[in-house]
């Protein structure tokens, strides 16, 4: 399975990914964690992160990749992959900031109609109040048919990051 982490403000996105990937390796599974950057080059032999991606998929059982909210691998890695988590902090939700995420979202959800859409309410050891969770509702009904994870991922929160998992890899 392919896995993008779409993290606008790059706060816990990596910190998810590689939470996520270490669970999985724990399960006996094959799993390689791919960060992209501003620096990303084709891969050896001139390929591109999708042909890139079609190579790994048959050497790899799952492929975390943490986007860091770039565009173009951003943009591939959510065509590609089967699931885009979306990490979002309650006190960081401007829907004019992260439009750009909001349309490559939409978009790669025309692309790739089985990508599911995952939001992620992310907190430090408090619960958002009410009117942050209004304002993520409000800001995860903007990508087409997304759903928002029942569980608030806090800091440090090995408990939320297991049952973050169980959801994301339910057989």
């Amino acid at each position: 399975m392919i896995i993008a982490i779409a993290d606008q403000c790059g706060t816990c996105g990596a910190a998810i990914g590689a939470s996520l990937a270490q669970l999985r390796v724990r399960s006996a599974r094959k799993v390689l964690l791919v960060g992209a950057d501003k620096t990303h080059r084709p891969a050896p032999g001139g390929r591109s992160l999708s042909a890139e991606l079609e190579h790994l998929v048959t050497r790899y059982d799952d492929i975390v990749i943490d986007t860091d909210g770039l565009d173009t691998p951003g943009r591939t890695a959510l065509i590609a992959a089967r699931l885009a988590i979306v990490p979002i902090h309650a006190d960081e939700v401007d829907l004019e900031r992260d439009y750009p995420l909001i349309a490559r979202l939409n978009a790669a959800r025309m692309f790739n109609p089985g990508l599911r859409v995952l939001f992620v309410a992310a907190a430090g050891q408090a619960d958002p109040s009410a009117a942050e969770m209004l304002r993520i509702r409000t800001y995860v009904a903007q990508v087409m048919a997304a759903t928002l994870f029942a569980t608030v991922i806090h800091q440090h929160g090995a408990a939320d990051i297991a049952a973050l998992y169980d959801t994301v890899f339910a057989t």
